[in-house]
């Protein structure tokens, strides 16, 4: 049996206390760390193959027409100069294809070279957008809903983004410049293991044990400006660990626990039922 190991991020969580505000959290991001070429990257780039191939038209979003072509290889040839720099170009996925017909070719060739689910954002008359993507680890919500939408749609059940925040993520967008990018990241507690999650799987027993039932999942999100494409990459990187790995962080635990005590009904209704009062008792016993 593989022994549990607490991993790093740990340490990047955001566990403050209280209810959301209008931050956005982001911290400037250093391009030589914009991929994580970890213990987990080989294996979740196989499984994003995989999903492509099994689950095409869930992960895989975007209009037809030649449209954001530009962008999207503009994509691919900034990430395969960034695993070429950073010896992460071993087992480098399909070639890019000839003359696509649209942008779902260039992410289907794309997406399989990093870890990461890959998003496109463009500006629109009603704000930025999620223009296309590849989304093999959605955590509860569907590519294939909310592509073409503006990004106050997008976030729009996530509690605290409509209003203020909405409105500083366009700004922001717009002022990103070109090769600039940031990151931040998200923690949240799952009772399945599946990365693959674009909708909530009826078929598990709940409540799950603690904590042998949960997991606590991250995403470590990226925003950068691409060279010369009026558009931003949004990189979404899922890490997960066993929520049993907290014995050996038992101030993250508490952190946790207190970070949810927090939560308004809200964010307690949205977070859904991974999130009770058995999970609250062990963290708060660590």
């Amino acid at each position: 049996m593989t022994e549990l190991v607490a991993p790093a991020w740990l340490d990047e969580l955001d566990l403050h206390v209280g209810p959301p505000d209008a931050s956005m959290g982001t911290r400037a991001l250093d391009l030589d760390r914009w991929f994580l070429l970890d213990d987990e990257w080989e294996a979740q780039r196989a499984e994003a193959a995989r999903l492509l191939a099994t689950e095409h038209d869930e992960v895989l979003v975007g209009p037809a027409g030649p449209d954001l072509v530009p962008a999207a290889v503009e994509l691919h040839d900034v990430i395969r100069a960034w695993l070429a720099s950073h010896g992460g170009s071993r087992g480098s996925g399909p070639p890019a294809v000839r003359d696509p017909r649209d942008v779902r070719e260039v992410l289907a060739a794309t997406r399989p070279l990093v870890a990461d689910d890959l998003c496109l954002l463009v500006p629109g008359e009603d704000g930025w957008r999620l223009a296309a993507g590849c989304v093999c680890f959605p955590s509860y919500w569907s590519p294939a809903e909310r592509i073409g939408g503006p990004l106050a749609g997008v976030h729009a059940p996530v509690p605290g983004y409509p209003g203020a925040l909405a409105g500083r993520v366009d700004g922001f967008l717009g002022r990103l410049r070109p090769g600039q990018g940031v990151w931040r990241r998200n923690w949240l507690v799952h009772d399945v293991a599946d990365l693959h999650l674009p909708r909530w799987v009826d078929s598990v027993e709940r409540p799950t044990p603690v904590p042998t039932g949960r997991w606590l999942r991250s995403e470590r999100q990226a925003l950068v400006r691409l060279p010369t494409a009026a558009a931003v990459v949004f990189t979404i990187r899922t890490q997960q660990v066993p929520v049993a790995v907290l014995e050996q962080r038992p101030d993250v635990a508490r952190s946790l626990a207190a970070a949810i005590r927090g939560w308004s009904d809200e964010q307690r209704s949205y977070k859904g039922s991974a999130v009770d009062d058995a999970l609250l008792e062990w963290l708060e016993a660590r």
